[in-house]
């Protein structure tokens, strides 16, 4: 599954069908396992998102 682009849904926020998207990872939950898709713009918040946290992350250098 790993980067190719299908149609299908979108489990992040914007929770849009039919579109294309691109599997972000496994999810788990007590014991269960379900396969994550994001379409385009949802990928680009998150990434955005995440760099955001990284770069709060890095230690101050004097």
């Amino acid at each position: 599954m790993d980067g190719h682009w299908i149609t299908g849904d979108c489990w992040l926020g914007c929770a849009r069908t039919g579109v294309p998207v691109i599997w972000l990872g496994p999810l788990q939950w007590d014991g269960q396992h379900a396969p994550v898709f994001t379409c385009a713009p949802c990928l680009d918040r998150i990434k955005a998102q995440a760099l955001a946290y990284f770069l709060s992350q890095q230690p101050v250098t004097a």
